[in-house]
């Protein structure tokens, strides 16, 4: 049987397109769930992203354990197994800080560029309305988002492509796929999100590529960048 070794930059680009692939259908059947609803996005009293984020974290995870199947691969070998608390501790630092950085080049992006034309769509689709909600999206991002998508991209996508380029070649190439990625939902995000997969992706080989902690600060990052913008906005 096939570990982790056995699979390289062609299975990981394949894997790639098919996430793509299966976030566009998510956004799909999210349209379908609203229309069928007869609900106009812009009217509702919720988040999309109370509906998006199951349905697209569950594709996600559903097609990198596809692939990992159809390489012999385990959870173990994808990086999933028991960090050390002391690491966990320094990333959860790590994620404020990095939420500092992704800021900052936000604001430069916005400073260069003028307003984000998306911002308004984004905040309809991520922003929570009440505490509940709040609670709700957390909950989502450290259970879910984090572990689903850091399974996908740095425990199969990064694996993939060091393993034909190395280090410092499959993190780069991993990186701007993430960014690139997180453009479908704004082009300003792309550079923000480059450098956070960077990030990401480097502390992920320091740990001997431990996904279990890269999806903890993850989730940690998206849950604390959420709960600023809920703060923010009350």
């Amino acid at each position: 049987m096939e570990n982790q070794s056995g699979w390289k930059a062609k299975i990981a680009f394949f894997c790639y397109l098919a996430l793509a692939g299966g976030i566009l259908l998510g956004g799909i059947i999210v349209a379908f769930i609203l229309l069928g609803m007869g609900l106009d996005y812009q009217e509702l009293t919720f988040p999309i992203a109370l509906i998006s984020l199951p349905i697209n974290e569950g594709i996600i995870l559903g097609i990198t354990l596809i692939f990992a199947k159809h390489k012999g691969a385990s959870l173990k070998d994808l990086g999933l197994k028991k960090p050390k608390l002391n690491i966990l501790l320094l990333v959860s630092v790590a994620a404020v800080f990095l939420i500092l950085l992704a800021v900052t080049i936000s604001v430069i992006e916005e400073f260069i560029l003028g307003p984000d034309p998306m911002a308004e769509d984004l905040v309809q689709v991520l922003l929570p309305r009440n505490l509940l909600q709040l609670v709700a999206i957390v909950g989502l991002s450290l259970a879910l988002v984090g572990p689903a998508e850091e399974l996908a991209f740095r425990g199969f996508v990064q694996r993939g492509f060091e393993n034909s380029f190395g280090k410092a070649g499959g993190l780069l190439i991993a990186s701007i796929l993430f960014g690139l990625l997180h453009g479908l939902n704004s082009l300003r995000a792309i550079i923000p999100v480059f450098v956070v997969s960077l990030v990401l992706g480097y502390i992920w080989q320091k740990t001997d590529g431990n996904t279990t902690t890269t999806a903890w600060m993850h989730g940690l990052y998206d849950a604390i960048t959420i709960s600023i913008a809920y703060f923010a906005s009350v």
